[in-house]
């Protein structure tokens, strides 16, 4: 039973030994690109909804025409 703890825990601590290499080797973005992406997809975003409401807005506008509720 101590062998089977001592092998676990040998293992988790490797696994987090792998983890932290890896992790070295990681190229982070920078400040400047992540707020550039950021912009791009609050842009993006505002684009898209506005052009959704636009189409939710004529197609609920053309129904009433057609049911002659307005």
């Amino acid at each position: 039973m101590e062998t089977e703890k001592t092998t676990l825990s040998l293992k988790i601590t490797r696994f987090f030994k792998e983890v932290r290499a890896e992790l070295k080797k990681v190229t982070w973005t920078g400040r400047k690109e992540i707020m550039s992406g950021t912009i791009a997809v609050l842009v993006l975003s505002g684009i898209i909804s506005l052009f959704l409401w636009v189409i939710d807005f004529g197609l609920s506008q053309a129904v009433r025409l057609v049911l002659g509720l307005g």
